[in-house]
């Protein structure tokens, strides 16, 4: 072997090109995010939470209260006063 030929490195997976291969494997991350139904997904998840949040303001409004069970399950229960028992 002559002396000022460079020795090339050893072939592995770090050295190996990976690009294709990750591109092929996680196909997600090289595509265009779709605008629409992100903000169709973003609009659901704001509506649930709000449907939410309204729903149980309007029973506190009613006089009702989130008491927790016995048995560890949480209700809700009208309130009453202990003079009325």
């Amino acid at each position: 072997m002559r002396e000022n030929q460079i020795k090339s490195p050893p072939r592995n997976i770090g050295s190996s090109n990976t690009a294709s291969v990750l591109k092929f494997i996680n196909a997600e991350l090289n595509t265009p995010q779709n605008k629409v139904l992100l903000g169709l997904g973003l609009a659901t998840a704001v509506g649930i939470i709000g449907y939410t949040t309204y729903v149980r303001h309007k029973y506190e409004q009613l006089g009702y209260y989130l008491a927790l069970k016995e048995d560890g399950q949480t209700e809700f229960i009208k309130k009453t006063s202990n003079w009325e028992k």
